[in-house]
């Protein structure tokens, strides 16, 4: 059997977006192979994201690299209208 964890948070964390410095509210969602405790990964992302000036490539960047056992994380604004995914 196949672990495969997602972690969500279902409040959004809020940026800036850096063109037009107006506030973006994102979701962020991480896939892990390996068991990871979630409230430590949503603080960790809290703690990296929360009212940053960053672009949603950058920052779902950002996760990939402060949790090197994820596999995948997606960033999405409100309402699913941008949608950021970076693999391993």
């Amino acid at each position: 059997m196949r672990l495969i964890l997602n972690v969500r948070h279902w409040l959004p964390i809020l940026t800036f977006c850096p063109v037009n410095n107006l506030p973006d509210f994102i979701y962020v969602t991480v896939k892990f192979e390996t068991f990871c405790e979630l409230y430590a990964v949503r603080k960790k992302i809290k703690e990296l994201l929360s009212l940053k000036t960053i672009f949603m490539e950058d920052a779902a960047k950002l996760i990939l690299d402060a949790f090197p056992e994820a596999t995948e994380v997606t960033v999405t604004l409100a309402f699913n209208r941008h949608v950021v995914v970076v693999r391993r």
